[in-house]
């Protein structure tokens, strides 16, 4: 006679394997939570009506006041939840952006003793202009600290704190050039991902190439470079950058610069990157504002990242864009040119005598079913004291369940500093967000789309002077422990599949067994 518990016991055991290989052989790939959030928006359909305005009639809303300010000029704020550091006294929200801090290209001003932010070259030149700067705060919508340095003071010793106050003499740089032909002038626009205890960190890198002189300085003979680097931390203060290029064109070293035109494929910058499907991917700009797309299965800094669209043309025309995944959906943020998505609305500012237009590259949202064929869906107006927002990064707060939004605010003419002329550089740093729920839902149902007319001149506004700098008060920062993180990678759906089989697969054997032995 067949004993029925001996039976039982190998099904069980049975069913623990089971559970155990499947669970590991398809158990749905890792995504990481900085750029993916739960929506249930399968059965949505991505509007082909053309971009409307994006409001709180749409359910965007702006929140009150600046999240940093009274810099010169700075921008692309990327912020990153670490869940670690989400203790009593610890600061969980960082935030990266870049620029310069106190005056352009981060130079010295011998008049206020500011020391200025260089590296020095090989033969002492005085390198880098942009530089990556970090902020930290206990909530998303702040207050935000910088970290900064006692010693950018001239006669001052290095003393590093976390500014309160918004004094941007002493912001000091986590992330700065370096004497390479890529990364001599230019670092910045950070994207980051965080991962297993690691911040990975994509950044814009532009070189003076082998001699070391920007092309807009005297005594240039090879043109400038541009690429992306990668770079990794453990505290987002600290970052080990990568000793070459992750994406970069092949004659983008030494390549002429007068003879660029269509022979030019490089220019690559401006990266946007998250882990997706167990591999790391990759949306940037290069050759004439064309958005090129890449991936890598591999390490982030040592593995190989392959193009998917690049040469001539890209994925479409567009600049800074930033992507995100809201459940099946793919959005992006950017600032293009009005025109390139076909929006012309009277109530964004347009001036005659700006040749380049910088008022009318204002936020833009595109969406896509893959990440690779994108539809411009909506639009942002600026600020009301200001002519342009721009430079979007998003951001995902998993625990409100909202979509942020951070950018820049251009000085434009409102706040301009160049005598009425238009101000291109950046004044503030801001955000708007979103409810998650309401990416379920056709904007286009919200509210009527803004007439469709040709802007007319605005009038000039008499431009405001620069803000006084005063010497914050110096104070300490608490430290954080460090606790594991969970995580949840969709297996357990897998495993209570598998359970439910194999527990119907149970009862019936069970049943059998229970039978054949009543016969004997």
């Amino acid at each position: 006679m067949i004993s029925l518990k001996k039976v039982m016991a190998v099904i069980m055991l049975g069913l623990l394997l089971a559970v155990s290989i499947v669970g590991n052989t398809f158990a749905a790939p890792e995504n990481d939570t900085d750029n993916h959030i739960d929506c249930d928006n399968s059965d949505y359909v991505i509007p082909t009506t053309g971009a409307i305005r994006l409001d709180e009639t749409t359910g965007w809303h702006k929140v009150k006041g600046n999240m940093l300010t009274n810099f010169f000029s700075m921008y692309q704020p990327e912020v990153i939840y670490v869940p670690e550091w989400d203790v009593e006294g610890g600061y969980p929200y960082m935030m990266w952006f870049f620029a310069w801090a106190y005056n352009q290209e981060n130079d010295p001003h011998p008049s206020t003793g500011y020391e200025g932010l260089k590296v020095e070259g090989p033969n002492g030149e005085q390198l880098g202009g942009d530089m990556v700067f970090c902020a930290r705060a206990k909530s998303v919508e702040g207050p935000w600290e910088v970290y900064s340095n006692k010693g950018n003071k001239k006669g001052q010793d290095d003393e590093f704190y976390w500014d309160k106050d918004m004094n941007p003499f002493y912001w000091y740089p986590v992330i700065m050039p370096s004497n390479t032909w890529f990364n001599s002038w230019h670092i910045g626009d950070p994207s980051v991902v965080y991962k297993d205890g690691t911040l990975y960190m994509a950044l814009s890198s532009m070189g003076a190439d082998e001699d070391l002189i920007p092309t807009h300085k005297a005594g240039d003979v090879d043109g400038n470079s541009s690429c992306i680097v990668g770079a990794t931390s453990t505290d987002g203060i600290n970052w080990n950058v990568s000793d070459k290029p992750l994406i970069v064109w092949e004659n983008e070293k030494g390549f002429d610069e007068d003879a660029r035109g269509d022979k030019y494929y490089g220019g690559h910058q401006r990266p946007s990157i998250m882990f997706e499907d167990g591999k790391w991917k990759m949306w940037y700009d290069f050759r004439g504002n064309q958005v090129g797309y890449a991936e890598c299965n591999g390490d982030f800094i040592n593995g190989t990242w392959t193009e998917h669209k690049t040469g001539a043309t890209g994925l479409l025309t567009g600049v800074d864009f930033d992507v995100i995944k809201i459940g099946s959906i793919y959005y992006a943020y950017g600032d293009p040119y009005m025109s390139w998505v076909g929006v012309k609305d009277r109530d964004i500012p347009y001036y005659s005598n700006d040749s380049s237009q910088w008022s009318q590259r204002q936020i833009v949202e595109y969406q896509s079913y893959d990440g690779l064929k994108w539809v411009p869906t909506g639009y942002f107006l600026p600020d009301a004291d200001y002519d342009a927002n721009q430079i979007p990064q998003t951001f995902i707060d998993h625990k409100t369940g909202r979509i942020y939004i951070f950018y820049a605010t251009q000085r434009g003419v409102k706040k301009g500093q160049w005598g009425g002329k238009y101000d291109w550089r950046w004044a503030n740093i801001r955000c708007m967000y979103r409810d998650v729920e309401l990416f379920a839902i056709d904007a286009n149902t919200m509210v009527t789309p803004a007439p469709s007319v040709t802007p007319t001149p605005t009038p000039t506004i008499t431009p405001t002077v620069e803000p006084t700098v005063t010497e914050p008060a110096i104070t300490d920062a608490p430290t954080a422990t460090v606790e594991p993180v969970k995580t949840n990678n969709g297996q357990q759906y897998i495993v209570l599949a598998v359970s439910v089989i194999c527990s119907a697969f149970i009862l019936a054997l069970a049943f059998y067994v229970r039978k054949r032995n009543s016969k004997q």
